[in-house]
């Protein structure tokens, strides 16, 4: 759900809130946004977009303060975790198949890891409208740390194939929930930082490809050896347990170091009304700011719509596992309607999930194989140090696209427009890749299709939970993330058996400029829009 916001107003023009703290009495006066009714329409009650409004009100007023400046360098481990699994399954897999003797085709680990991904997508991402964003927060990153570095002490295939199929079940919900999680703390007029946490991402990235130009150039077998030892080849074991020990610091530092309530959307969307109250004084409190919210002032949205409440206190008379039963009865395949339930906000799902799929084939066709492919195109000129060169220079390039979209999408070009010309753009660059006939053209394409093709993958990861009421906002992304992960699936096998030659880059490019098409179509445009 979203309202207007005004950088020169602390106060939302749409409602009117006035409360007096020491006496906890509020007085709400609502304005109806037309334009908002028109989209979202029943798929949110009215108590539940009125309190959510006051709550933007109140997130304006206290404005970006220290506690969202924390969170958003402890969000940003989620991006820099996702990107050690997608990127670091691809820069061991060539040590690993000249190890293991079972190996029929070592992308086969590829496709297990996207099949978890699909499943961790879809069980975090709807779990996290039932059972909270917390959870999901915490454990993804956890559990991708523990099997990363489990991974390590494999000797077989069929091991090595199981353990990154349970590291997908965390990296599939990893993202997805970070970003609804962060955008449901934040001011709407910091929205942009959604987009700009994708440069966390390309930072994992970074440190993969360091770390396998480090590890697997020194302690790897020759390409050409007839007989590969463990005790030759633990170069992309400790890629492994580097990996995982950094997710599992990250994790330490989320669960036991940096306090954080559970999201307030999502309490209000489950009646947890005083909890939702407490965890946004609480971050009054760490800004060192007055609390600018009572439990009475959300009380009276329902005293002034005639609902009546089973508890004056906002359930906190409920012990944890009764409101995890309470929550879990909410679940029904009807929740599904809420996403089509006004003909614009259905145009904007179906669109945005058929961009979801279509990324996910097009993005990890060029970007994830790119290494494999520039060792190949290249074998008889440039060296395995001058390969990993190039991947470590494309990769560090590519952190300046999200953060300049974020300075895009805050503009007046808002997201739509920004992120449909950056695909296009980005496929165009994408087949003229194909004629570059010299390791230091190979170099400047890739520098730059890496910069467009980060642009247009930040706007997409900010502007779909913008684009969802926050009752629904864990499922409508998380069945995105879910789509662009049996796209990545797909992307392994086209990259599978088209053995990594030119093919697959022309998919790719037909596919970027289809999704910038796509996403001209969008009816909805968040730009000026606080999500709620």
């Amino acid at each position: 759900m979203a309202t207007q916001y005004d950088h020169d107003v602390k106060h939302d023009d749409k409602t009117t809130v006035s409360s007096d703290v020491e006496h906890g009495v509020g007085l709400i006066e609502p304005v109806e946004d037309q334009a908002n009714q028109d989209y979202y329409g029943k798929s949110i009650s009215d108590s539940y977009r009125l309190k959510s409004e006051i709550v933007a009100n109140c997130m304006t007023e206290m404005g970006m303060g220290r506690y969202q400046w924390e969170l958003f360098v402890v969000t940003g481990f989620g991006w820099i975790t996702d990107n050690f699994w997608s990127q670091g399954i691809g820069t061991i897999q060539p040590a690993v198949a000249l190890e293991f003797t079972d190996v029929s085709r070592i992308t086969i680990s590829s496709v297990a890891y996207y099949v978890g991904m699909i499943v961790g997508a879809s069980f975090w991402g709807i779990s996290s409208d039932f059972i909270g964003r917390k959870p999901a927060f915490n454990m993804t990153i956890l559990i991708g740390g523990v099997f990363a570095a489990a991974v390590a002490g494999l000797d077989n295939f069929a091991g090595f194939c199981v353990l990154w199929f349970i590291i997908g079940t965390a990296a599939g919900g990893n993202v997805p929930v970070d970003s609804l999680l962060f955008l449901e703390f934040i001011p709407g007029s910091h929205q942009y930082l959604l987009t700009a946490l994708s440069a966390f991402w390309n930072l994992g990235q970074v440190i993969v490809s360091l770390l396998g130009w480090v590890f697997l150039a020194n302690f790897s077998c020759s390409s050409d050896a007839k007989v590969c030892l463990k005790s030759d080849n633990m170069g992309w074991r400790y890629v492994m347990i580097t990996l995982g020990g950094i997710a599992l610091t990250f994790a330490f530092i989320r669960m036991f170091i940096f306090k954080m309530p559970e999201s307030p959307r999502y309490l209000l969307s489950k009646g947890r009304d005083a909890e939702a109250v407490e965890a946004i004084n609480f971050i009054a409190r760490r800004n060192k700011v007055p609390e600018p919210i009572t439990l009475a002032m959300l009380q009276e949205v329902d005293a002034q719509l005639g609902n009546i409440n089973a508890a004056e206190d906002g359930r906190a008379g409920l012990t944890k596992m009764e409101i995890l039963k309470d929550n879990l009865k909410d679940f029904e395949p009807l929740n599904y309607k809420a996403l089509f339930a006004t003909r614009k906000l259905g145009q904007q799902t179906g669109i945005l999930w058929a961009i979801w799929l279509v990324i996910g084939i097009a993005y990890p066709l060029f970007f994830n194989f790119l290494p494999t492919y520039l060792s190949r195109k290249f074998t008889s000129d440039a060296t395995f140090d001058q390969t990993y060169r190039n991947y470590c220079i494309v990769s560090a390039v590519g952190v300046a696209g999200p953060i300049s979209a974020a300075v895009l999408v805050n503009t007046r070009v808002g997201r739509r427009w920004a992120m449909g010309g950056s695909a296009i753009v980005t496929g165009v660059f994408l087949f003229a890749y194909t004629a570059a006939d010299t390791p230091s053209m190979d170099l400047a394409f890739n520098c730059v299709t890496s910069v467009l093709g980060n642009f247009m993958y930040a706007i997409m990861y900010a502007f779909t939970p913008e684009s969802f009421p926050g009752p629904h906002r864990g499922l409508g992304t998380g069945q995105a993330a879910t789509l662009l992960r049996f796209g990545g699936l797909c992307a392994s096998l086209i990259g599978t058996y088209t053995n990594f030659t030119v093919v697959p880059i022309y998919v790719s490019a037909a596919m970027w400029i289809l999704t910038g098409f796509m996403s001209f179509g969008l009816p909805f445009e968040s730009h000026g829009h606080a999500a709620l």
